[in-house]
């Protein structure tokens, strides 16, 4: 236990700064659930179902998704309702089929005709939800979809995978302290730090194979992000006293060194595009949020409302960078819009959050919080503010958010 918190102590302590959500002055913006109305599906058992399987993980995925109310029961004859009932059949053969129609029961006509089919139930419901959460609502479906986690207890740390469905639970390995899991742009990979006989390594799991893959770099700190290529990554180390960032390839295990100087620069996050890297510095004296153009190696400063900031992470798009944000008791998540420059902060009710990472559609974030009632994974939905308690477990870690790879076996 004792090497476990120094060895936390010595990793850039406001990496782990919790942020606690709180009211603010008038340029906070508050959302809660009443002002956003959510969407009412009907999805009624399927004809050719024996034990409802797909029809039931259809509700539950489209409940997941916060927009919507997923109902059982048909519409009321005779009773008009802003709401959707979609009925179809199961036709099962060399795949499974299913063949359907979502209807707008206040217009009474149908809205989209569906023609899904899959070797699996499970792949089949993920299509399904997600095609119908992109016909009713102005979002991506995030079925199609997988988180990583570590658990912790005494016995040390214990790194899982699973869909977004809550199915396919796996763990991938087991060691004395694991951190920081990625998921690869295409989801196929995972990269995560080790701590282990006390020694450092940058492991590599390959979700089509199954395999690990293990690089032995000194003085590991902060997350390994992901280089688009999946052939490179930016890793956080300490040399001679200063932390720095580095590039460094899968290939020839070549480090480049990215900043350069005394004090902390903390990689966060990678533009979809690659051309940008997020990352927390603290040549002011207090950690804030910095973008390195890395074709011109021109640095900003993004941050500049509070003391502390860090965690920043680039939507999917492109298109927002958020980040946490402390000033004395006041806490923030921020999101600063990479376009317009414009920054909105937002206020999540009590909860104390850390390690958020976004949907791969950009529309959700997953992260760890706790509050005066709930603690574990939360989902939120950004446009709204609506969340729930994911996996309502307190020893869960550092979850991350990556696309359902579909080049191999869940």
């Amino acid at each position: 236990m004792k090497t476990k918190k120094t060895f936390f102590f010595l990793l850039f302590f406001f990496w782990f700064l919790p942020l606690t959500l709180q009211g603010q002055n008038n340029t906070v913006i508050t959302i809660t659930p009443q002002n956003f109305s959510k969407i009412l599906v009907r999805v009624s058992p399927f004809e050719g179902e024996i034990e409802e399987e797909l029809s039931s993980l259809v509700r539950k995925l489209l409940n997941y998704h916060l927009v919507c109310v997923a109902l059982k029961e048909p519409p009321l004859k005779g009773f008009k309702e802003k709401s959707y009932y979609l009925k179809g059949k199961l036709i099962k053969g060399e795949e499974i089929l299913f063949e359907g129609e979502l209807i707008d029961t206040f217009e009474e006509k149908p809205l989209k005709r569906y023609q899904v089919s899959s070797s699996s139930l499970e792949r089949l419901a993920y299509a399904l939800t997600d095609q119908i959460i992109k016909d009713i609502s102005p979002y991506q479906g995030i079925s199609q979809s997988r988180i990583v986690f570590i658990k912790r207890n005494e016995e040390g740390d214990h790194l899982y995978i699973m869909d977004f469905s809550k199915r396919n639970l796996k763990k991938i390995r087991s060691a004395e302290i694991i951190l920081f899991p990625k998921f690869s742009p295409s989801g196929r990979k995972i990269a995560y730090l080790v701590y282990e006989k006390k020694d450092y390594s940058l492991e590599i799991y390959d979700i089509l194979t199954g395999t690990n893959e293990s690089f032995h770099i000194s003085s590991l700190s902060s997350a390994p992000i992901w280089d688009k290529d999946e052939k490179h990554l930016f890793l956080t180390l300490g040399k001679e006293g200063d932390i720095n960032i580095y590039k460094f390839s899968l290939e020839n295990q070549s480090l480049i060194p990215i900043t350069a100087g005394r004090g902390v620069h903390q990689a966060g996050s990678l533009s979809p595009d690659g051309r940008y890297l997020s990352y927390v510095g603290d040549k002011t004296g207090s950690p804030q949020i910095y973008l390195l153009d890395l074709y011109s190696n021109f640095t900003q400063r993004i941050s500049f409302e509070g003391k502390y900031h860090t965690s920043p992470r680039f939507s999917p798009r492109g298109n927002f960078l958020i980040y946490l944000s402390s000033q004395g008791k006041k806490n923030q998540l921020v999101v600063y819009n990479l376009k317009t420059k414009e920054k909105k902060k937002y206020t999540l009710s009590d909860l104390s959050i850390s390690d958020p990472s976004f949907s791969p559609t950009g529309d959700y974030l997953i992260f760890k919080a706790s509050g005066r009632h709930q603690k574990g994974l939360f989902i939120l939905h950004l446009d709204s503010l609506l969340y729930y308690v994911y996996l309502p477990f307190g020893n869960l870690n550092f979850p991350d958010w990556g696309k359902l790879y579909l080049g191999g076996a869940s």
